[in-house]
């Protein structure tokens, strides 16, 4: 009954686009290593090569200064990515995407769960305590035992 799976390299076989997809994403990815390293310092973590189309690259960055100075570079980025390609690119077209709260904390994590000898040791000592916020935090940990939602 049960179906093995396929291979990734049997479907990509299979599927024309899904292999023109993958080696467009694989030269992109190394095209951004080059334009990465031809970036000052300071753009670094700021700026990643989007796209290239006919003439031009397609830059995205996190705010609008960095887009603006980034747009003084252009003829040195633009001919430093050239000597990659068959088409000399001459356009540098920059677009802002802010960064959101939620690209830079990561993705949601559920808290985690203590043991039940880690919970009762950490109750003994909450008991002890006179009432205070070390106190209540103590407690709260301790509620966080592994059999309880």
């Amino acid at each position: 009954m049960s179906k093995k799976p396929e291979r990734i390299g049997k479907l990509y076989k299979k599927d024309n686009h899904m292999n023109s997809l993958t080696i467009r994403a694989q030269k992109l990815d190394k095209l951004n290593t080059i334009f990465q390293n031809s970036l000052p310092l300071k753009f670094v973590n700021h700026c990643n090569l989007a796209n290239i189309s006919d003439d031009s690259i397609i830059v995205i960055t996190d705010n609008a200064s960095y887009a603006s100075l980034l747009r003084f570079q252009s003829r040195l980025l633009c001919k430093n990515i050239s000597a990659h390609l068959p088409k000399p690119v001459t356009k540098l077209k920059v677009k802002v995407r802010p960064k959101t709260y939620r690209d830079e904390i990561g993705p949601y994590t559920p808290p985690k769960r203590l043991s039940s000898d880690s919970a009762d040791i950490v109750e003994s000592t909450a008991a002890e305590m006179k009432d205070g916020p070390l106190k209540a935090a103590l407690q709260k940990l301790a509620s966080r035992r592994s059999g309880k939602p």
